[in-house]
């Protein structure tokens, strides 16, 4: 007996179904590639989007809770009770004093759950215990009794650093605070609160094993991990104030086809039921998703090739492809705007360290050769000369910037100016006269670092000096959310002095004169944006006012 042949109806059958399933399986397996692709690659875009804001917010609230800690040293109050307290022996007076501050400074900071200040030695009975923002909880209290021998005994070992500790499922942050003679004689501790510290980061979606270390502390966080994970983990470090703040997890999986069962039996269906629209189907199809993926492919892999700010200039064929087109549009452009400042951020930053370098010679033997130099004229009972040395020291240690800071108080900048001013009163033989027209409550506004100091210094070198002698009016306030700074003194403006003012936002460098000026100008517009302001006018005739604008916070 031969073999059984295939009949014809079923040989077509066979071959008409073949011929239409293949194509469609595998357009509908390769349209789950791209999508799922695309998708992935989305969601990790977004994740590490996402990631950089939330480390960005974690970062600025160690920032301040670190500049709070320090607060406790600078001010100088504890130091000052501990003192009266070595000399006295009243342990019930440090006890009050210090809890006052500590009520004052902390109790309502929505960023703590706690405050306590711990006393070495036998001091220790007069330790400070404060729940912040009045939350009544005994135990909390208990727990961070409990906790302040092992945070003792790990601060032991250093003396301003700050560390922190994560103690039965509470973060601590302590820094030691020193006497007179550089020893700890107590430690501060602020228990911070998670919900305002690193409630961005909990908010981040769709990771798994997600993970968060300061320095060696790791801060578990409520997230799964046996969730489905990519191969490509999520990793960023920030470096805050000296410690390392470390993020990373993994982005959850998406699979096409597991986490859409019901598109297994559409496509069954059409597949049975749309036979003959086929071609149309393949047609709409290619022109409906597969183009567009591919426009966005081209258009990634465009981004991902060094042109950042690639708009996709064709037109979407649906309206969700057209949503996908603008949001890469935009993201596109964001991203090269982003580049764009950091890369002249870096640029400022790099002529700045060149700067510092080439003007680095050895700050510490300056300061105590002036020292001498002072010890000189106070010994020849010179008092001018002695306080001129102190000026002239006083605006050393704000050029050399030795503690890093980019703000600090008006009152502090006020006093650079001071000296400053000081020293060309003396040069020009008392022909000048300043006015401080300060508005209540603006001598702890935090400025940029050496920005007033400049303008002074180019009304002196430009106007004062050949007039000798004048009136300079200093003044500081807000308006509208703004802080404005303001310096008025007599002079005129010539038509090559408008010329040059007129150049402070060009990108070249000024060949001559106002290099002050200009450096202002560009930290204005690198800190805050078109939101700062430099502006320098003849008010009236034979009276300049050069004024600072930026936003208050």
């Amino acid at each position: 007996m031969g073999k059984r042949k295939t009949s014809l109806r079923a040989g077509l059958l066979t071959v008409v179904l073949m011929c239409w399933l293949m194509p469609v399986g595998i357009i509908v397996a390769l349209s789950g590639v791209l999508l799922g692709n695309s998708y992935q690659s989305s969601l990790q875009q977004e994740i590490r989007t996402d990631a950089e804001n939330a480390l960005y917010k974690v970062r600025m609230q160690l920032e301040d809770a670190i500049w709070d800690s320090k607060g406790v040293s600078y001010d100088g109050v504890v130091r000052g009770a501990y003192r009266e307290y070595i000399q006295r022996g009243d342990s019930a007076q440090l006890y009050r004093t210090t809890s006052d501050y500590i009520s004052k400074n902390f109790a309502r900071e929505s960023r703590y759950r706690a405050a306590f200040i711990r006393f070495w030695g036998d001091a220790e009975s007069a330790s400070v215990y404060t729940l912040c923002r009045g939350l009544a909880g005994y135990d909390l209290l208990q727990q961070c009794q409990q906790a302040a021998p092992q945070i003792v005994e790990a601060m032991s070992d250093t003396d301003t650093e700050i560390r922190f500790h994560y103690l039965d499922d509470q973060l601590y942050m302590s820094r030691n605070l020193l006497d007179g003679n550089f020893r700890p004689y107590a430690t501060v501790v602020l228990l911070l609160e998670p919900t305002v510290f690193f409630q961005s980061v909990e908010a981040i979606g769709r990771v798994s094993d997600l993970r968060l270390t300061i320095d060696d502390c790791l801060i578990p966080l409520v997230r799964d991990e046996n969730g489905r994970k990519t191969g490509s983990e999520i990793r960023y470090t920030v470096d805050i104030d000296g410690h390392t703040l470390a993020f990373s997890a993994f982005p959850e999986i998406y699979n096409f086809w597991l986490d859409t069962p019901w598109l297994r039996w559409v496509v069954l269906g059409v597949a049975l039921l749309v036979l003959p629209l086929l071609l149309a189907m393949i047609a709409a199809f290619h022109r409906n998703v597969s183009n567009p993926i591919e426009a966005l492919s081209r258009a990634n892999a465009l981004v991902q090739s060094g042109q950042r700010g690639y708009q996709i200039g064709e037109e979407a064929p649906n309206a969700e492809f057209g949503k996908l087109y603008a949001n890469f549009n935009t993201m596109s452009a964001e991203l090269k705007n982003q580049f764009e400042r950091i890369y002249l951020e870096q640029q400022a930053a790099q002529r700045a360290q060149i700067k510092a370098l080439q003007s680095q010679i050895n700050p510490h033997f300056l300061n105590n050769t002036l020292e001498v130099i002072s010890w000189e004229a106070r010994l020849a009972n010179n008092q001018r000369v002695c306080a001129m040395i102190e000026a002239l020291s006083t605006m050393l240690t704000a050029a050399l910037n030795r503690d890093g800071r980019s703000q600090i108080p008006l009152q502090e900048e006020l006093g650079y100016v001071d000296a400053y001013l000081y020293i060309i009163r003396e040069r020009l033989g008392g022909g000048l006269e300043v006015v401080q027209e300060i508005a209540p409550g603006m001598g702890q506004q935090l400025i940029p670092r050496l920005i007033l100091q400049p303008i002074v210094e180019n009304a002196v070198e430009h106007d004062i000096t050949a007039n000798r002698g004048c009136r300079l009016i200093l003044r500081a306030r807000q308006e509208d959310g703004e802080v404005i700074l303001e310096v008025e003194h007599d002079g005129v403006l010539t038509e090559a002095d408008r010329e040059k003012i007129h150049q402070l936002s060009s990108p070249e460098r000024p060949k001559e004169g106002r290099v002050g000026l200009r450096n202002v100008y560009r930290r204005l517009k690198l800190l805050y944006g078109d939101a700062g302001a430099l502006s320098i006018e003849e008010v009236t005739q034979g009276t300049i006012l050069a004024q600072i604008r930026f936003p208050a916070k």
